[in-house]
């Protein structure tokens, strides 16, 4: 065999690997892509999944709310011109809770205020504090309806008292927060207090002094 036949067969050789490798590579291809097209791809989904808080909102019928919404109420007292001996004032108001919420407690409260507070919170008492709930209570959100009338006030049912009846005005504050049993809703609550002393005759001391007394009822769910 000449040189020339030698190289010819080696080349020949070479080009029938090289096509075969070429033919497995393009099968190798062929198999890969026939795995590619026949690969399933799905999706399942569970959507609007929601998670919501529960509602609680107490109210008054002098149009104070909390919770659920907000308003600030007006007073039931609003007593000036006091001298000494002057007669005792009583006010009313309902109190109602509503909403999903689980409610634990029910605390009302009375924190003392104004410039003449440390000369008159000795002076006036709580003679009257107490509730009623035999009553049918009427609040309209975030209205004042009841104005501190007592005219709606149950003249039958059983009246409970808060804290101590005749404290003055800074012990019955410094007693509380006192726990409203059960706790109830649509409930009514009497404050009775009284006017200056006939002994307060002295104006240097007792002359334009005003106090202010804010009550406040605490509502704790579970």
């Amino acid at each position: 065999m000449t040189a020339r036949h030698a190289m010819h067969g080696r080349r020949s050789g070479r080009g029938r690997k090289f096509l075969l490798s070429a033919l497995f590579l393009l099968l190798l291809g062929s198999v890969a892509s026939f795995g590619t097209w026949a690969a399933w791809t799905i999706s399942d989904s569970n959507p609007n999944n929601t998670f919501s808080s529960n509602t609680v909102l107490l109210q008054d019928n002098q149009g104070g709310q909390a919770g659920s919404a907000t308003s600030t109420g007006t007073a039931m007292f609003n007593v000036t011109n006091l001298e000494p001996g002057s007669s005792t004032t009583t006010a009313c108001m309902g109190v109602d809770f509503s909403g999903t919420a689980t409610v634990s407690t029910l605390t009302l409260g009375a924190t003392l205020g104004g410039s003449g507070q440390s000369t008159l919170q000795s002076q006036l008492t709580v003679n009257t504090a107490e509730l009623n709930t035999s009553g049918t209570v009427t609040v309209t959100g975030g209205s004042n309806t009841n104005n501190g009338s007592c005219a709606n006030y149950p003249t039958g049912g059983t009246n409970t008292t808060i804290g101590t009846q005749g404290a003055t005005l800074a012990n019955w504050s410094s007693g509380g927060p006192y726990t409203i049993s059960s706790p109830v809703t649509s409930t009514w609550y009497k404050f009775t207090v009284s006017g200056l002393p006939s002994g307060d005759s002295a104006c240097s001391s007792y002359c334009n002094q005003t106090i202010t007394v804010t009550l406040t009822w605490t509502l704790t769910t579970t």
